[in-house]
């Protein structure tokens, strides 16, 4: 799948340059525009996760570049950058719902924080894709399925779907991805979002026929074996799903188990249909349960839901352990992988890896935290990411400074 577009408008040569760099590094597709006009045409040829917009040598107010944006790129974040900062500036861009207003200088930190926020870490969270509508010869009048009408909703949207398992076509909702307000992220790649904001909640669409539930991005590119597909539509198959689905409609409005339980489907969908890295997809999938476990108190379950994240990305990132404290070759990658199992790229290799030690960190393993943490930070690219690198440095010395803390003091 091609990087995710950010676009950016500046006349500063130097900020243009260091926003291009910062942006490729974080996974995205960074494009310099010289003008409004590029910006918007750009933004319909490709999928546009967000604008950059400088708004110093420009005639363009804040709502005259939202507007802008909401036809052209409704699903596109805005980031304002501005010499200036004063009460007005700054009511204007959160009346426009602007993921953030960077002053000149720009803080890194907070640059990051909203490279985070879009990302959400691009190897481990899925970001939305806009959907085609299907083609008139795909759609059967008698299969078609209608969700509420949400066209007016202030944040939320339709979307139109086949079942690539049954072909079912059906209507789901999602979030506009511009309303959706990220602060920042915890260690463990959580979006800490207000009070009651919950942007997991439609980020796994379920098919109302089979059940089978994927990232909406991905969802009608599913591909699977055929035996494969016909037990997943069998009748046990369907009972078992309908039953761990409470019977609940995903087509709706959702709450947060609606969110929990499309989780829970999207895992066991990667796993029995053994998509294309079903391993890492379904420890996604059940971290994200987690972080809604987390955000309503229910530490029970997010407990429960970590521990099958773990044991999903642990076997997805043991090919990658290194021997006699070496990392290993391809060779010996290939040879360690389990049948049918996907290789990693490298950020990938390092995010799952980090996820392995930080779920461990918060199941109380502190050891094997520290284990997975140094196993990381040795890698020989991890240099190359130097976001992740900060990230994991961070919470790698806040565990050791952790569990100094338990140590016994010795005696003078």
């Amino acid at each position: 799948m091609p990087r995710l577009q950010v676009i950016i408008l500046s006349r500063d040569p130097i900020y243009s340059v260091f926003l291009e760099m910062t942006i490729r590094e974080h996974g995205f597709h960074p494009r310099l525009a010289a003008n409004i006009e590029l910006v918007e045409r750009w933004s319909t040829a490709a999928l546009t996760v967000a604008w950059f917009i400088d708004l110093d040598q420009q005639t363009l107010t804040v709502e005259e570049v939202a507007a802008k944006a909401r036809l052209k790129a409704p699903d596109a974040k805005l980031i304002f950058l501005s010499s200036r900062f004063d009460a007005a500036l700054a009511q204007s861009c959160i009346r426009q719902q602007a993921l953030a207003l960077l002053v000149k200088p720009i803080v890194i930190p907070r640059l990051i924080q909203c490279l985070n926020s879009l990302r959400q870490e691009v190897e481990l969270l899925e970001h939305d894709e806009v959907l085609p509508s299907p083609t008139g010869d795909r759609v059967e009048r008698d299969t078609r399925e209608a969700a509420p009408d949400f066209s007016d909703h202030p944040f939320l949207r339709p979307v139109r779907l086949t079942c690539p398992i049954c072909g079912r076509v059906f209507e789901g909702l999602r979030f506009k991805l511009w309303t959706v307000p990220v602060s920042d992220t915890d260690t463990d790649f959580c979006p800490i979002c207000p009070e009651r904001v919950h942007p997991e909640l439609y980020t796994a669409m379920v098919c109302p026929g089979c059940l089978f539930a994927h990232y909406v991005g991905k969802f009608e590119q599913t591909v699977c074996q055929e035996a494969l597909r016909l037990q997943f539509l069998s009748t046990q198959a369907r009972a078992e799903r309908r039953q761990l689905a409470f019977n609940l409609d995903f087509q709706g409005e959702r709450t947060i188990l609606h969110g929990i339980k499309s989780f829970e489907l999207a895992a066991r969908s990667a796993l029995d249909l053994k998509l294309r890295g079903n391993l890492k997809l379904a420890g996604e999938f059940y971290l994200k349960c987690s972080w809604l476990c987390r955000r309503v108190g229910h530490r029970p379950q997010e407990r429960q839901a970590q521990e099958q994240a773990l044991e999903c990305l642990s076997r997805a990132y043991a090919p990658y352990r290194p021997i006699d404290d070496r990392f290993p070759s391809a060779a010996q990658v290939a040879q360690r992988m389990e049948a049918g199992q996907e290789p990693l790229n490298e950020r990938g290799i390092a995010v799952t890896g980090f996820l392995v030690g930080e779920l461990h960190r918060r199941l109380g393993h502190l050891g094997k935290a520290q284990e997975y943490f140094k196993e990381v930070l040795n890698m020989p690219f991890l240099h190359r990411y130097s976001s992740l690198l900060s990230h994991i440095h961070a919470v790698a010395r806040a565990l050791s400074e952790e569990l100094q803390g338990h140590q016994p003091r010795r005696n003078p």
